[in-house]
């Protein structure tokens, strides 16, 4: 992994602002520290932040020196808290550390660089050796990074609170996730696979662009499914959405909550017994922040529109759909804290036990363990899994799915297509490595609104399929 890698993923395809933390915040509400589950305080959550570090994005800060930040908590009782930090490093200058105080108690870390797939600055969730003895009732907790902190310091993604009380609770949640995983050996042995952003946002090669629902009625499947199995895919990963609700499929609860945005067609069956039958798997993208309403309802109904849709789609489509890759899950978990993912797992296996699912947390450590293997949205290659996972950070513990881009996009809504990023040997190097220790890789390739693909990047996929296939 090159050194600056990492920071161009977080630039690389999403809309970003920059907020000078000495700015004025918004009002943040007060955070209820959890007595059987682990609390998050997420760093754009922080309520103040004095010193030389910024938000990103709205997802983690940057610090750069000497700083304080401040959450407003409520403890419900008095106990013990393991502290565990959600952030990377990159290099530790000497002396470089943070202090995370509350209720008199201080837990003090110096800081040493992170490590995972992405290599040296990777994300990583470190369990501090200390820990904090809160009081009951509403208080401050401060982290700080001291006056003689040499920059850049780190990025802060999280403080995490780990009730001792509750550990066995949380462990047993924990087990229960991993026991109930689905097999993955399947989509080891398949080595690799495409993904296609088929979205509402799609052009032609023209520029032009049909109503979403007349591009479904006249999508050439049989040509379409010609050209992935020419080139050697094992599954095919396709969006059942993105930016805009639109579903291709008459799925009742999805119509229900988004009016208008189903299709008659139902391209989801016909795309499935089609790559069956040529021996390919379908694993079907769904962007929750978008299907669910994220932010736009409370909790409850979050999750209600989740399991109404989940339940329906898998009882639909049975084993004919193998997995699914779950988008927007790191801002979704930030936002509904107390979402039941041991539930959404539950509707997500609806009509196939067997059927495997990802929840994409983007470059940070996993949400949660109900899920069956690593979302991997790296875009490029990354460091390579151990036996069929990654030893750190980022996918840790799930199998190993590294989902690379071909275009410097994911989305074809332009009618140019640039040169593929990748040459036929590149990729054929990492995949092979990746299924030599049990992983494998998803190649996003441009897809434009009737079908097709650029047939620069097609032709590299069938030099892959001729030395990897044969």
């Amino acid at each position: 992994m090159k050194k600056g890698l990492l920071t161009a993923l977080i630039f690389a395809g999403i809309c970003s602002f920059t907020t000078n933390a000495q700015q004025t915040a918004q009002p943040i509400p007060l955070i209820s520290v959890k007595a059987n589950a682990v609390s998050y305080l997420y760093g754009s959550k922080a309520s103040k932040i004095d010193g030389a570090a910024t938000k990103q994005h709205g997802d983690f800060v940057r610090v750069t020196g000497p700083v304080s930040m401040e959450w407003s908590i409520q403890v419900p009782t008095s106990g013990t808290y393991e502290v565990r930090l959600t952030h990377n490093v990159k290099t530790a200058a000497d002396g470089n550390s943070v202090s995370i105080a509350a209720s008199n108690s201080t837990v003090n870390y110096t800081l040493v660089p992170t490590q995972g797939v992405f290599g040296i600055g990777s994300y990583e969730r470190i369990l501090l050796k200390d820990k904090l003895e809160l009081k009951a009732g509403t208080q401050q907790l401060t982290l700080t990074v001291p006056a003689t902190a040499k920059g850049p310091v780190m990025e802060l993604r999280a403080v995490e609170l780990v009730p001792v009380a509750g550990k066995a609770a949380i462990e047993a949640d924990r087990q229960a996730a991993i026991h109930s995983r689905a097999s993955t050996e399947w989509l080891a042995k398949a080595g690799y696979g495409l993904m296609f952003h088929y979205t509402s946002q799609s052009v032609n090669r023209d520029g032009t662009k049909k109503s979403y629902a007349d591009a479904i009625d006249a999508f050439d499947l049989k040509a379409w499914v010609e050209m992935v199995k020419s080139t050697g895919a094992g599954y095919v990963i396709f969006t059942i959405g993105h930016a805009e609700p639109y579903c291709p499929a008459p799925i009742a609860s999805w119509e229900k909550y988004h009016p208008g945005h189903t299709t008659k067609r139902d391209l989801v069956a016909e795309m499935a017994d089609a790559l069956n039958a040529e021996g390919i798997k379908l694993i079907c993208y769904f962007p929750t922040h978008v299907v669910a309403k994220y932010r736009k309802v409370p909790e409850k109904e979050f999750s209600q529109i989740n399991k109404e849709v989940m339940t329906e789609f898998g009882e639909r489509y049975g084993k004919k759909v193998a997995g699914y890759w779950f988008d927007g899950w790191y801002q979704c978990f930030e936002e509904y804290p107390d979402v039941s993912f041991a539930d959404f797992f539950k509707a997500c296996k609806a009509g196939n036990p067997d059927r495997i699912i990802a929840i994409n947390s983007w470059i940070y450590p996993a949400v949660t363990e109900w899920q069956d293997y690593w979302a991997g949205e790296t875009s490029s290659p990354v460091g390579l899994p151990t036996n069929g996972t990654a030893d750190r950070g980022p996918g840790m513990g799930l199998r190993y799915q590294s989902l690379i881009i071909m275009e410097p996009y994911w989305v074809q809504d332009k009618a140019v297509m640039p040169p593929p990023r990748f040459t036929a040997d590149q990729l054929t190097k990492y995949i092979k490595g990746s299924m030599q220790q049990g992983g494998t890789v998803t190649i996003n390739m441009g897809i434009y609104q009737d079908g097709t693909v650029d047939e620069n990047a097609l032709q590299v996929m069938k030099e892959v399929a001729q030395t990897i296939r044969k």
